[in-house]
């Protein structure tokens, strides 16, 4: 993950890393043009999730959004004209949460701590369908890219109370709205090298909302959660 996440932080530096000899405006025009077609998609979101527990006990022993780690990686299937590329997307990422267990005496509603440490973990796989798009960053000056995402979100998840464990899993339905700054203005010169030489068209930051209704068998869903990361089209 550590190394993941240093990839695309090193491609994405190098994409605006700035350039003396600025690029000639006409120049870059006619080889944007021609830049190899966008076919892959990598990135890695940081963020905030929290289930949604149909009661109030998860909040007892838990407290805190869990950091979320959440690789992305789609792939194009077609470009729509005048609108941008449409494909399918898998990820799949990890949060925790950390707490004391309750005393099974305590009375309803309320937690009196043990000696027992507790521990949440959540592994979601999120399949899903995109689209991106991203007209204006290829036909105008403006360097925003917009994605919308639907599909099937799996949850797998563990918790240990004590010397007790327990896992299991859920499912349901997801979406995910991104708004993502390209960062081949800064420097395209740099950003055509790139292109040419690794194949990567683009590097870029996003922010992302989304939210899941993976509660079919437990309540580990997030209605609404965020991310927020890096990531290259290739």
């Amino acid at each position: 993950m550590k190394a993941l996440a240093s990839a695309l932080v090193l491609m994405a530096v190098i994409g605006v890393s700035p350039d003396l000899a600025r690029a000639d405006a006409t120049e870059y025009a006619s080889n944007k043009e021609g830049w190899s077609p966008e076919g892959y998609l990598l990135s890695l979101g940081v963020g905030a999730y929290r289930p949604d527990p149909g009661t109030a006990s998860f909040d007892l022993v838990y407290s805190g959004n869990g950091p979320l780690l959440l690789p992305e990686f789609d792939f194009f299937l077609y470009r729509i004209p005048f609108l941008g590329p449409i494909g399918i997307g898998v990820a799949g990422g990890w949060a925790s949460y950390s707490g004391t267990a309750c005393l099974a005496s305590s009375a309803p509603g309320t937690c009196e701590g043990s000696t027992d440490g507790a521990k949440f973990s959540l592994f979601p796989i999120n399949a899903m369908v995109v689209l991106r798009i991203d007209a204006l960053a290829r036909r105008t000056p403006v360097p925003l890219v917009f994605s919308g995402k639907v599909g099937y979100n799996t949850v797998f998840f563990k918790e240990t109370v004590g010397a007790g464990k327990s896992t299991g899993r859920s499912h349901g339905f997801g979406w995910a709205a991104q708004i993502a700054l390209e960062l081949n203005f800064i420097n395209p010169r740099r950003a055509n090298a790139l292109d040419e030489d690794w194949g990567i068209n683009s590097s870029f930051f996003f922010f992302e909302l989304a939210g899941s209704d993976a509660n079919s068998r437990a309540p580990v869903g997030d209605k609404l959660y965020f991310t927020g990361g890096v990531g290259i089209t290739f």
